[in-house]
Parts: C-alpha cells; sequence; structure tokens
C-alpha cells in the first residue's frame, strides 16, 4: 500500500468511526412511543377541532421528529431506540401555565421544606395545619416547643396550610380578600392574631418567619431587622424606615414579603435554596407542567433558575418577566433601552418575556347591589375597596407603563384584578403605542398581555383586546374561589366576567390558564384547574356563568397551545408537531372520554421535557424498565403510590 492510499484509508477509517459515534449518540437519544392515543393539538385555531390524533410518535435528540401509525414508527426505531409501548394510554402536549410561581411555593410546600431543611438543621421548622382558629389556639405552645429548639441566632420558620382544598383561605359565605372584598375573612397572619409583640416576646435571641401558603408573611423584630439588612431601601422592603431618597408619593412596591424565606433567611445557605427550588420545579412537572410563565419575585430568583439551567438542570421551562423597582430603573434610559430590546432572549429553558409595573387593583364599574354586605358599609370603604385603580390616568403607575410602551416594552404576567384597571391599561397601551408612531399590527405583534382575568373582560372590552392583540391569561382558580363572592356582591352579570373563557375563545382571542396558588400544598392538580373551565363549579357546589364554560378539546388548547403563544414560543411548544420539543405527559385514562367529573381525578404517570422524563411513577417505570423520578415521587408523594 504506497502513502496515499494509506493516508485515504486512514481517513476513511476515522470517518466511519466519527460517524458510527454520532449515530450511537443520535440513538442513544431516541425514544418511540408505541400504541397510543397522541393528541398533538396540531390545529391552533379557536375552533374545538384538536387536529391530529396519532397511535405513535419519534422523538430524537429532545424533539419529535415523527408522528404517524404505530406500524409507521416502530419501523424507525434502530437498535439503540428506547421503544416505550403505551398500551393504549392518551399521551397531551404538556401543560403551559402563564402566571405561576413555583419560585414563591418551594418554601411553603411542607414536603419539600422537610426534605430540604431535616431535623431542625439551621432552621427550625414547624407546619400548622388545621383551620385559622386551631392555628392560633395551637401556636403558643408550638412556638414555646421551636425555640426550645433553636440555637440562639437560628431562624425558626412556621407554614401555615390553607387546607388539602384551600378551604381556609375564604370565610364560610365566600368572602374575597384578593379583590378588595374581603367578608369575614379569618386571617391568622393578619398581624391581629399573632403579633409581632408576641414572637419578640417569645423568642428574644432568634428571627421569626411565619408564612401561609399564599404570601402573608408575620416577623419579629430580629427577622425585620434582617431584611432590612438585604433589602435597605423602603422602595423595594415596606419594613425599611423612610429614606432621603423615596419622594413622599412613593409607595413601597413590596407590601407582602414574599422573599423573605429565599432572599432573608436562606440567604447563607445557596445549596439549600437551589435544591428546594429544584424541588418545587420537578413538583410541577409532576403534575403535567411542561413550562410556565411568571414574574421573578427577586434577584435570587434570577441567579438560581440560570444556575439550574446552566446544569441542565430545569424540569421545566421558564418565560421569567421583570419586576423589580421600576419607579427608578425604567427612568434610567439605559436600562429602558435595554430591557425593552430583550424580548425572546435567552434559552430554551428561561428566556426574557417583557416588565410588570404593579400590580392591579380590584376596582370596577360595577356598583354593589343594595342587599349586599358591601353595599352596607360606609362608602368611603366602598370607595376604597372597589374604585381605587391602580392605573388611574395621570398615576405614577400609569406614567411608568406609558414611558415604557412608548420604548418598544412588552407589557406581561401583571397580576390584576377589576376591570377598570384594565380599561387604564389598554388606554395607556394604544396612546403610548401611537404617539412612538406604531400602527395596529406593530402593536398585536408586542403580545402584550395581563393575568388573572378575575373580573375581566367585560363584553365590551373584547373588541378593544382584539384589535390591539391583547392576551388574557385567566386564573382558573377564580372561578371556584371568586364566583360566588363577585355574584352575591356585584349579581350574575358581573360574575359572567369571572375568567370569561367561552367570550375569549369566540372572539379568537389567546387566552391561557394559570392555578396561581401553592397547589402542592394540597390535594389539587392542574386538571382540577383545566375542569373548573369546563364546569365551573365553586366551592359552594354551584356552577356560575355556564355560559362562560368552554368544551374540554378547547379547555386543552387554552391549557396548552395557546399559552404557548403566551410565552413566545408556539413555534417549539403547545403541541406534538414535528421539529417541536418533545414536551408531553402520559395519562392513566383518557381524557377526551372520560366522563367530564373524572377529569380532575386523572393521573400524570409520564412527563418528558424535551425528550428527558422528568416524572415517573413507579408502575409505568416498572413497565418500560426505567427508574422512578421526580419530586412527587422522591418525596413519597400520592404519585408514589401509582
Amino acid at each position: 500500500m504506497n502513502k496515499t492510499k494509506f493516508l485515504v484509508f486512514v481517513w476513511m477509517f476515522s470517518l466511519v468511526l466519527t460517524l458510527g459515534k454520532s449515530l450511537q449518540a443520535q440513538q442513544a437519544n431516541d425514544m418511540v412511543f408505541i400504541n397510543g392515543k397522541i393528541v398533538t393539538v396540531d390545529n391552533h385555531g379557536f375552533s374545538s377541532q384538536l387536529g391530529t390524533i396519532a397511535q405513535a410518535m419519534h422523538v430524537q435528540n429532545g424533539k419529535i421528529l415523527h408522528v404517524g401509525t404505530t406500524a409507521q414508527i416502530r419501523a424507525m426505531a434502530g437498535a439503540n431506540t428506547k421503544v416505550i409501548d403505551l398500551k393504549g394510554r392518551t399521551v397531551l402536549p404538556g401543560f403551559i401555565l402563564t402566571h405561576e410561581h413555583p419560585w414563591d411555593w418551594g418554601p411553603v410546600t411542607p414536603q419539600i421544606v422537610k426534605k430540604v431543611l431535616p431535623n431542625d438543621d439551621n432552621v427550625v421548622v414547624r407546619v400548622m395545619t388545621g383551620s385559622p382558629p386551631e392555628n392560633e389556639k395551637a401556636f403558643p405552645a408550638a412556638l414555646t416547643e421551636a425555640v426550645s429548639k433553636a440555637k440562639p441566632g437560628e431562624w425558626i420558620y412556621f407554614i401555615f396550610t390553607l387546607g388539602k382544598d384551600y378551604e381556609y383561605s375564604m370565610s364560610g359565605n365566600g368572602g374575597y380578600g384578593r379583590a378588595g372584598f374581603e367578608g369575614d375573612l379569618y386571617n391568622v397572619l393578619d398581624g391581629k392574631h399573632i403579633t409581632k409583640e408576641q414572637l419578640n416576646q417569645a423568642a428574644p435571641n432568634n428571627p421569626i418567619l411565619l408564612r401561609d401558603v399564599f404570601t402573608a408573611t408575620v416577623m419579629n423584630q430580629l427577622a425585620v431587622d434582617a431584611s432590612i439588612k438585604v433589602f435597605p431601601s423602603p422602595r423595594m422592603n415596606g419594613l425599611a424606615p423612610p429614606s432621603a431618597d423615596q419622594p413622599p408619593s412613593s409607595t413601597p412596591a413590596r407590601s407582602e414579603m414574599r422573599w423573605m424565606a429565599e432572599d432573608v433567611m436562606l440567604k447563607d445557605h445557596y445549596p439549600i435554596l437551589r435544591e428546594m427550588q429544584r424541588l418545587s420545579l420537578s413538583y410541577w412537572a409532576g403534575y403535567g407542567m411542561t413550562a410556565y410563565a411568571s414574574n421573578a419575585y427577586s434577584p435570587t430568583n434570577i441567579k438560581v433558575w440560570r444556575d439550574l439551567e446552566s446544569k441542565d438542570a430545569m424540569p421545566v421551562r421558564n418565560m421569567w418577566t421583570w419586576n423589580w423597582d421600576p419607579e427608578y430603573h425604567l427612568a434610567d434610559s439605559f436600562f429602558m433601552n435595554d430591557i425593552t430590546s430583550r424580548v425572546g432572549e435567552g434559552t430554551n429553558s428561561l428566556w426574557f418575556g417583557g416588565v410588570t409595573i404593579s400590580v392591579g387593583n380590584g376596582c370596577t364599574v360595577e356598583e354593589p347591589l343594595a342587599t349586599s354586605s358591601l353595599a352596607k358599609l360606609p362608602s368611603m370603604q366602598i370607595e376604597a375597596r372597589v374604585k381605587q385603580c391602580a392605573y388611574t390616568p395621570g398615576s405614577r403607575n400609569a406614567k411608568e407603563l406609558y414611558d415604557y410602551i412608548k420604548a418598544g416594552g412588552r407589557f406581561v404576567n401583571m397580576h390584576t384584578v377589576g376591570d377598570e384597571d384594565i380599561d387604564n391599561i389598554m388606554k395607556t397601551i394604544v396612546q403610548a403605542s401611537k404617539d412612538s408612531g406604531m400602527t395596529d399590527e406593530e402593536i398585536r405583534a408586542k403580545r402584550h398581555g395581563f393575568d388573572h382575568s378575575v373580573m375581566w373582560p367585560r363584553p365590551d372590552q373584547i373588541p378593544t383586546m382584539k384589535q390591539y392583540g391583547f392576551y388574557a391569561s385567566g386564573d382558573a382558580f377564580e372561578i371556584t374561589q371568586a364566583s360566588p363572592a363577585v355574584f352575591n356582591i356585584f349579581g350574575e352579570k358581573a360574575a359572567s366576567n369571572v375568567v370569561p373563557k367561552k367570550r375569549l375563545v369566540t372572539a379568537g382571542i389567546y387566552n391561557t390558564i394559570e392555578m396561581d396558588r401553592a397547589i402542592p400544598a394540597t390535594d389539587y392538580t392542574i386538571f382540577n384547574g383545566v375542569a373548573w373551565l369546563i364546569n365551573r363549579k365553586a366551592w359552594d357546589g354551584k356552577a356560575y356563568a355556564t355560559d362562560q364554560a368552554v368544551d374540554r378539546q378547547t379547555a386543552l388548547k387554552i391549557s396548552t397551545i395557546y399559552g404557548a403563544y403566551y410565552v413566545l414560543r408556539e413555534n417549539l411548544l403547545g403541541s406534538l408537531e414535528p421539529g417541536k420539543f418533545a414536551d408531553f405527559m402520559v395519562l392513566d385514562k383518557d381524557y377526551l372520554t372520560v366522563p367530564e367529573d373524572d377529569i380532575a381525578n386523572l393521573h400524570v404517570l409520564m412527563t418528558v421535557k424535551g425528550g428527558k422524563v422528568t416524572h415517573l411513577v413507579p408502575s409505568m417505570a416498572k413497565e418500560t424498565g426505567m427508574q422512578p423520578t421526580g419530586a412527587q415521587v422522591e418525596l413519597n408523594g400520592p404519585a408514589a403510590g401509582w
């Protein structure tokens, strides 16, 4: 063999080895799912048609390569392809929820906290169950016991659950606090039932944080002092004393100290915090959620998410939105121009979606019924509860919103409750956009979105939303929680404005689903929320505004492909189409055929994000020759027994 032939031989041999290794790598990432019911949701429109339903699916390198019949897909399997026989089970696209707080919910999920903070190491943890009156009665003894176990300077942390059905978040007659219609709510963490002075006296040497499974907090002075050390500015910390740089008209942007656990209590325990949040995301993956949108609630939030993302340890995808100190940061032209240009930037697990300014209020154009308890209050109290808007023309929030929109920003992921605030926000966005020279088409391209839909949109708001392409994220939990109070206080017409899905779908407006609750601390799942879109049932057993119910096919679109548009990734997420990420769930029963009353009881047996199994229950793990995985299994939740 001459030298030339030898070199050619060596080159060809090397090429074969390289191709062989490449093929092995591809095949190692090959999976085919056969003998199933693959609901692709490849019809993105506003009808109840879901599109293709296939038997099998081929996944390679995290993306869907093909869907088709079992015979077609089985033939694509190579020697190293993992073949999973679904045995007739239904596969749905992963849920995309557009206003969730896994960051908030991790520190209030008892099973997660007990896992990362065991045996009173680093933080003494206690969980209070039962009703608020029972909590109040039992608390002094529980506090005395916790203090006896704590070392000097060690944090004491109490979690107050709100019931497995979230029943203690509302009063017996449906009083509704978040909208400003308080009724006779019994909030054990209102600072009156358990006082700061009581905590100071019981624990003079330990910072104490009390937190319910929403966002209410009570602290002693040592905890307050620790908070001020981390966040000394009263602009962001309502506990901090006023300072010279705070204008008299300013109000703290954070009256609820929701970041106390993560940024203050655990500030010296970063590995614990990171693991807590990984478990929180993993727990949500066990409900079939593969992507979500959320404000980043603190600087540490961004640090942890980026850390997990860099290690390929994000069990779900996140479009994050900025909400930190708009009064000062958005006034800086460099920051404004930078942040408005970043929408969509990031990776496929963590990307930037836009900015919110301030939470909206429960202000409404509706008038309380004369027979309602609210109408019997003094006029000043009624004004304060239902007529004070956050975005009143001329207000600081309205000005910040105007400046941000005029600079070209996307306004999205904002908590808002009342319809009158939506009027104000839409007017401001349209005016600022027009003043910047935008056409209607350019405004629609921004995909501005507002969240919760608690009392909006009214029918007369629909044309404006449609014209300018505004999105509506809807909190399914409010259907069951808020409907009775809205009906009793404002009447039937107003109740039809509570998360009005039928109205939005009929108008061809993209609208999505939220739970916006720490459901890992309850017996609920995301399928409860999906069911509420369909049956409109409230906590009192009655169905409200059934004219706004949607069928199960539309509810699935709301929970999957419509959410993909909200998070700016409809080309990659939300449906099971070739070229998209393999983000999906496998169910124990068929979503499309089970009785309506059983939809809330569906179980997720497997969740896959980008071809990687993030949740797998023991029975299906045994069946497929894989290991059970995911926080719901690891922490011995209900899924551990499936």
